[in-house]
């Protein structure tokens, strides 16, 4: 934010509160703000989500027309220990709308929380950390302000999501004979409270932690508890309803809700109070918080010296805990995903009507279509760590953190190269573990059709998608810092295009663009040509990152 735009705000804030007056003064003004700031960013959730809640009932209804030809499908899906794993249990008898809750509602949940984590991370604790509050503060703001203002932002967009998942799915109500009313708004509310709750969650964590990184942090690992407690709920008791377990984890309110199958909008209401309950918490917890303090210790700052060898050497000391955690999470998600290998050969049978499902997401033999979607779960995580490391810099340059670096006579193209350099190494060593943890895990369970092999293969060899990844982001950060919100679009288009392309009947091209999913297969003659395509679109990105980083004005 210049000078100018600080004193441009600071008028209309100081108009606000000759207005309002109170703890709420200026903010409308704020709002506004932050509504400009991170459009981009919205835009960059919403839609990709819209859109795929709009195509995904029709895909289902021309696949399978009527229940008898799904009958065999939910019941192989509900006896598949992956599947279960993945989504929880498949209602009975399974209409179209009970399938569309339980696999589109599943990736509906978790990319709204995650949206709701980063997001509130961002304009709560980030804003804090890098000094806008203080001149909102400044300016004439309420002391209520910098904390509720933040948090409007997201629920209003968390409901703007609901609502328009809401519409497109009673819009096609009249059409689908499966589809009810009811059932759109009871799964439309789900998604409403789930993203209210772990938007409150991050809110609570940005008051425990001292900066945005710890907050966010502690954000994901309460979302990977939440998806943990959902499993075992599903194990402890199938459709049990007094499970305690699915009241602990927001991931499993859906459960309890039931969409398309009771919509039980009672239960709806009591997980929006408990929502409510924790933003609550939440504004208590900053209330009585100091400025730019937190509840918990900071571990942030080390009492040893370090003989620091250059620039690349701080920047690999700087980030080495959050590759820490990144490498934990895809270790983790890897082997979760490798143990439950050994049910392939008879979840996707040449006789099972999971095989034709899976088919259209996937090609080749029933092990080589199970692995490539396992491997693109897993590199879709390495490619959420490449672009975030990669559009840190956009980040360090907004904050005024670039202009130290630089003063200390380190050049720019060495500062971009090596963030550059910083993620391709990270993901690189993240593909490399992942792999070795599947193929680990699927030697004790399956053997076959040279699966272990595939396994390691199909992970390392979408490097060439991770480079493309992160040139699309280092293009922006050179051309545009403003617009590095974009480089998600990318990886969400990656995902849905891997995920729901073949249901949807993408076009082959359309297909093809997803940085995920192109890999080296061990049998048979390999395709060199997309990977090759993907690692000189990725050069030709860091290029023209570097040529516009190095010749543009930075920021005032």
């Amino acid at each position: 934010m210049s000078t100018a735009q600080s004193t441009a705000v600071a008028r209309r804030i100081l108009t606000d509160r000759t207005e309002a007056g109170g703890a709420l003064a200026g903010w409308g003004t704020c709002l506004q703000i932050l509504l400009r700031r991170f459009r981009v960013q919205i835009a960059a959730w919403v839609l990709p989500l819209w859109l795929l809640i709009s195509v995904t009932a029709p895909s289902y209804e021309s696949i399978y027309p009527s229940l008898e030809t799904r009958t065999v499908l939910i019941e192989q899906m509900r006896k598949s220990p992956a599947t279960r794993l993945l989504y929880g249990y498949v209602p009975t008898p399974g209409r179209l709308g009970q399938l569309l809750q339980w696999e589109t509602g599943t990736f509906l949940l978790i990319c709204t929380a995650l949206m709701a984590i980063l997001l509130t991370c961002r304009v709560l604790r980030a804003d804090e950390d890098e000094g806008l509050v203080e001149i909102l503060r400044a300016a004439g703001a309420g002391r209520a302000v910098p904390f509720l203002v933040p948090v409007a932002l997201v629920w209003a967009v968390v409901g703007a999501l609901s609502a328009g998942a809401g519409g497109v799915l009673t819009w096609q109500a009249e059409n689908i004979e499966e589809l009810t009313v009811s059932g759109a708004w009871a799964l439309a509310g789900t998604v409403c409270v789930v993203g209210w709750a772990f938007s409150a969650l991050a809110a609570v964590a940005s008051q425990l932690g001292r900066q945005v990184g710890q907050a966010r942090s502690l954000s994901m690992i309460v979302l990977a508890l939440a998806f943990g407690m959902r499993v075992a709920a599903d194990q402890v008791a199938e459709g049990s309803s007094s499970n305690w377990l699915r009241w602990l984890s927001p991931l499993g309110w859906r459960d309890l809700i039931r969409p398309y199958s009771d919509d039980r909008f009672a239960v709806l209401a009591v997980c929006g109070v408990i929502a409510i309950a924790l933003v609550i918490v939440a504004a208590a917890l900053a209330a009585h918080r100091e400025y730019l303090d937190s509840y918990l210790p900071d571990h942030s700052a080390s009492r040893r010296r370090w003989r620091l060898r250059g620039h690349m050497d701080l920047l690999t000391r700087l980030s080495r805990r959050g590759a820490l955690g990144w490498a934990l999470a895809s270790t983790g998600l890897a082997a979760l995903y490798g143990s439950v290998s050994g049910s392939v050969n008879d979840l996707l049978a040449p006789d099972s009507p999971t095989a034709s499902y899976v088919g259209k997401m996937a090609s080749g033999s029933a092990v080589e279509q199970f692995m490539s979607l396992l491997t693109v779960v897993t590199v879709l995580l390495v490619a959420v760590a490449a672009v975030r490391r990669m559009n840190r810099l956009a980040g360090l340059e907004h904050a005024g953190l670039v202009e130290v670096e630089l003063a200390t006579g380190v050049s720019r193209s060495r500062l971009f190269l090596s963030q550059v350099l910083g993620a391709m190494i990270e993901s690189a060593v993240l593909l490399l573990i992942s792999a070795a943890v599947l193929a680990a895990t699927t030697a004790v369970q399956l053997t076959d059709d040279h699966a272990v092999a595939r396994a390691f293969v199909f992970t390392v060899s979408q490097m060439p998608g991770m480079v493309a990844a992160i040139g699309i982001a280092a293009g922006l950060v050179g051309l545009a810092p403003r617009l590095v919100g974009l480089s998600w679009a990318v990886v969400t288009w990656s995902a849905f295009a891997q995920f729901f392309g073949g249901l949807v009947e993408l076009k082959d091209w359309a297909k093809d663009l997803s940085v995920l999913g192109h890999h080296l297969d061990v049998v048979g003659s390999p395709d060199w040509k997309p990977l090759a395509v993907q690692t000189v679109v990725g050069l030709v990105g860091i290029a023209i990152g570097l040529a516009s980083y190095t010749r543009r004005d930075m920021p005032s």
